[in-house]
C-alpha cells in the first residue's frame, strides 16, 4: 500500500487549491472589515495505527464531500517554500496578520512548540479551515485546532490483536512482521505528540470523540460523526 504521495501530484492538487481560493478572495474582496477568522467546520482524525482507517478515511472524505489533508500532502507542503507562501498569500494581508497572531497566541500559550516544522503546519492548518471544511489527519492537528469550537476532533482505535490482522491481511505480510510494524508506527505517532505538543497521545483530553473500530460498522461512525458535526 502506497505511503507517499508522488510529488507532481501533490504538487498538482496544491496548486488546484490555490487557484480555488485565489478566485474566492477575488469574488468576495475578503478582509474588508473583518475582525477576526471565523473557522469552517473541520474534523481531525487520530488513530491507531491499523484500526481500519484505510476503509474509514476515504468513506468520511465521500460522506462528507470534504477534502483530506493527510501527513504527505502536509509533510510536502511545508517543505515547499513558495507552495508554502502561495498557499498563505490566497489570504489578504489583514488575515495573514491575524494568523500570525494566533500563531504566536499557541507558542505563548504551550499548546505547540516553537519548532519550525510544527509552525509551518500550525500556520497551513490555519489557513486551510479559513478557507475552507476539511478533514485533517494526525500530526498533532487536534492540538493545534484546540481552541476552536467548530470542529470536531476524533480518534480511531483497536485492540492490538485486531489490529495486527488488519496489517497482516492489508500488506500481505505475517503477523509477526504486521506486529512489529503497528508497534513501530504507533511509536513514532505518539514521539511526535510528546516532541512537538508536550501532550499525550492516549489522554482522552486531546478528542471529542473515540470509537474503537472492532465495535462500529463504517456505516455508524459516519453517521455519528455527521451528527455531531451538525450538533456543532
Amino acid at each position: 500500500m502506497p505511503t507517499t504521495l508522488p510529488e507532481p501530484i501533490a504538487d498538482q492538487i496544491i496548486a488546484d487549491k490555490i487557484k480555488e481560493w485565489e478566485q474566492k478572495k477575488q469574488e468576495l474582496k475578503v478582509g474588508k472589515g473583518i475582525k477576526e477568522i471565523k473557522p469552517h467546520p473541520f474534523l481531525t482524525i487520530a488513530r491507531d495505527f491499523g484500526c481500519r482507517e484505510e476503509e474509514i478515511i476515504p468513506g468520511l472524505e465521500k460522506s462528507l464531500g470534504w477534502k483530506v489533508y493527510g501527513r504527505n500532502m502536509l509533510d510536502h507542503l511545508a517543505r515547499r517554500e513558495q507552495l508554502s507562501r502561495s498557499f498563505i498569500e490566497t489570504l489578504d494581508e489583514h488575515r495573514q496578520n491575524l494568523i500570525e497572531n494566533w500563531i504566536n497566541f499557541l507558542i505563548h500559550s504551550g499548546s505547540i512548540m516553537q519548532h519550525d516544522y510544527v509552525v509551518k503546519i500550525s500556520r497551513l492548518i490555519k489557513v486551510t479551515v479559513a478557507q475552507e471544511n476539511a478533514i485533517f489527519l494526525g500530526r498533532g492537528i487536534n492540538y493545534i485546532l484546540e481552541d476552536k469550537k467548530e470542529g470536531l476532533r476524533v480518534r480511531l482505535t483497536a485492540p492490538l490483536t485486531q489490529r495486527i490482522k488488519n496489517i497482516s491481511q492489508l500488506r500481505n505480510i505475517s503477523e509477526k512482521e504486521a506486529e512489529e510494524l503497528i508497534i513501530k508506527t504507533d511509536q513514532e505517532r505518539r514521539n511526535f505528540i510528546k516532541q512537538n505538543f508536550k501532550r499525550d497521545f492516549d489522554s482522552c483530553e486531546g478528542y471529542d470523540l473515540v470509537f474503537n473500530t472492532i465495535n462500529f460498522s463504517n456505516e455508524i461512525i459516519f453517521k455519528t460523526i455527521s451528527l455531531f458535526l451538525n450538533a456543532k
